[in-house]
């Protein structure tokens, strides 16, 4: 009886470990969007200014999901009357990162590859692969931007 309890035991404990851990992780991962945003803003500028983009990304926006979640970050744009939703692309086991300008209505207006690489396997996607991330850009978009107006 006393080996069942030691090994009930030990294993309450490593499950506790483990859900502790997990715990920890997700509440960094949460605590830290503000950090992460403003990293992933200072390098899309960077890819913006290598690309001739006319506004650069002022400043992160949190946003109200409408039930979906959105793998991405949004930011205003400083010279335009639109949002900017950074994201990735999953193409043949490749992750390549894009953005997306957005107008206040929620409509994309272009999407833009974020790098070299980008670039080079932008030519390979099919455009309905696009015009399908395009869609689902647009079907979050719709709602939270008419909400939030100039919120920063």
């Amino acid at each position: 009886m006393t080996e069942f309890t030691s090994s009930l035991k030990d294993r309450a404990i490593l499950l506790g470990w483990i859900v502790g851990l997990i715990l920890a992780a997700s509440l960094l991962w949460s605590l830290s969007y503000n950090f992460r945003a403003v990293c992933l803003m200072r390098s899309a500028n960077r890819s913006l200014v290598d690309m001739e983009f006319e506004g650069r990304l002022a400043s992160p926006v949190r946003r109200l999901y409408n039930g979906q979640f959105p793998l991405g970050c949004w930011y205003t744009v400083d010279s335009s009357d639109s949002f900017f939703f950074v994201f990735t692309v999953f193409r043949d086991g490749i992750l390549v990162p894009c953005g997306a300008e957005v107008s206040r209505d929620g409509e994309v207006k272009e999407i833009f590859p974020m790098g070299n690489h980008a670039r080079q396997v932008m030519g390979h996607i099919p455009p309905a692969l696009m015009h399908i991330y395009a869609r689902r850009i647009e079907s979050v978009a719709l709602r939270p931007v008419a909400e939030i107006g100039g919120e920063r």
